[in-house]
């Protein structure tokens, strides 16, 4: 019960910063609405009058029942002082430019428990006004119920005054209502927003929806941008040359992001590892790519093989050229050697392999589902330490499942804050209906910053020791 209560209050403290930009803008629209609003509102002055009803007394004592009828006789007095007979003689006597509900909605009628007081208030923009009705309001009531009721004990205790301050607009009451009026809009609007925005954003969304592991976090890249509040010079990369962070900016946050994954597959003896996501551009051939060169650090033996065969980056992201690759060993149907079309790649003392996807084709699902490309697949697994293979998206092809139906095990990447995490949670499904052995989940593009409670104090370290 106390963690379920613990849960909550982090996810209201975790809605409300996630949200704070547009409570604020819904704080200040209610205090400026406020304030246009006692600014243009009509100032009103209030006077206030004291009646008294006597009791009836008796020679020898006190007459109590007659005290007890007049404390009853109040409340039915009070009620005709906002008679339309009464009122409509203080309108006519006053000369007043009102009717009878207005006049009612400026006149308030107060009767202390239990006593014999009856008050009068009145609101008018003329403070003058004011004091002149509510007098006349008690003296045109005494007379009403003489002349009706043949009622004479009543007698004007405190005659009305002007007033030097105004009743209205109320500006700070006005003021906080509005405030408060927004803050209450703002929250609605929050969680009525945050229950409608499935996305995943954490490790703590993966582990809540999606029921499995995460096996690392990748910051968002302009973190590494960033170093104590300055910016870093960006160099663009050199045709022919790869911009691999674990190999040309090994100390960075993305780096180190990178060795915490590797750590955590580096435990089981896994030769065949794939990676696939479940839309395009969610940073997945960036994470094997630096994952691949992580490995070759370890000095495995290892190869990085394109398996995307739609839309192939491994050969961009280390400057070769696609050339001859997967599809085109599989087409020859054992005529061409792998090894004769592997290219090597060696940067920083950091050396491995690398097969490209190779030539275009158009039916790259019965190319990867065929007898040739399982013996492949079977030949790297003897050849190599560590096989790691860059699939394609699961959302909308076959490719990625059949792949890795192959695979050891297979990497989930997922964009922070991107797809909807039913999306997600199907695709995993259909992996796992089909035997797929999910490593885990790989985090990426995610606004360390943002999220900071969760990811902060870690990101921070390696910030603050940043190219120290």
């Amino acid at each position: 019960m106390k963690e379920e209560k613990q849960l909550d209050i982090s996810y209201i403290l975790s809605t409300i910063g996630h949200w704070f930009l547009l409570i604020l803008l819904f704080i200040i629209i209610g205090g400026t609405s406020a304030i246009f609003y006692n600014y243009g509102a009509e100032i009103k002055y209030q006077s206030n009058t004291t009646l008294y009803v006597e009791p009836g007394v008796n020679a020898n004592s006190v007459d109590y029942q007659g005290i007890l009828t007049n404390q009853r006789m109040v409340k039915t007095y009070a009620e005709i002082i906002k008679s339309r007979s009464v009122v409509n003689k203080v309108i006519e006597g006053s000369k007043l430019d009102m009717t009878y509900k207005n006049f009612l909605n400026n006149l308030t009628v107060n009767v202390s428990t239990d006593t014999q007081m009856i008050t009068i208030y009145f609101k008018d923009t003329d403070k003058n006004v004011a004091r002149d009705v509510t007098n006349m309001i008690a003296l045109t009531f005494i007379d009403e119920i003489k002349e009706k009721l043949n009622v004479d004990n009543i007698s004007v205790v405190d005659e009305a005054i002007i007033s030097k301050n105004p009743v209205e607009p109320r500006t700070f009451l006005n003021t906080v209502i509005g405030i408060v009026g927004g803050l209450a809009i703002g929250l609605i609007f929050a969680f009525l927003l945050q229950s409608m925005d499935n996305k995943i954003k954490t490790h703590e969304d993966v582990k809540k929806y999606l029921k499995i592991k995460t096996l690392g976090v990748i910051p968002h890249n302009s973190i590494d941008n960033e170093v104590n509040g300055k910016k870093k010079k960006y160099v663009k990369p050199i045709v022919g040359q790869s911009n691999i962070k674990m190999i040309t900016d090994p100390t960075s946050v993305v780096s180190e992001s990178v060795r915490i994954i590797r750590t955590n597959l580096n435990f089981s003896d896994l030769k065949i590892i794939n990676v696939t996501s479940t839309v395009p551009s969610e940073g997945k051939s960036e994470v094997i790519t630096n994952l691949a060169a992580s490995f070759a650090m370890l000095d495995k033996k290892v190869l990085l093989v394109d398996c995307d065969l739609r839309k192939p980056k491994i050969h961009r992201n280390f400057g070769l050229i696609r050339n001859q690759g997967v599809s085109d060993i599989v087409l020859s149907k054992g005529m061409l050697d792998y090894k004769q079309v592997v290219q090597k790649y060696k940067q920083n003392k950091v050396e491995l392999d690398v097969l490209t996807a190779g030539s275009k084709i158009s039916n790259p699902s019965e190319l990867i589902n065929s007898a040739y490309f399982a013996r492949l697949i079977a030949k790297l697994r003897e050849d190599y330490d560590l096989v790691l293979i860059d699939c394609p998206p699961i959302s909308n092809m076959t490719d990625g499942v059949l792949v890795s139906k192959l695979a050891d095990g297979t990497v989930y990447v997922i964009e922070s804050d991107k797809t909807d995490y039913q999306v997600i949670s199907d695709c995993i499904e259909e992996l796992k209906n089909n035997k797929v052995f999910i490593l885990g989940a790989v985090l990426t593009k995610v606004d360390v910053k943002k999220e900071k409670k969760l990811y902060g104090y870690k990101y921070d370290y390696y910030y603050s020791n940043y190219n120290k």
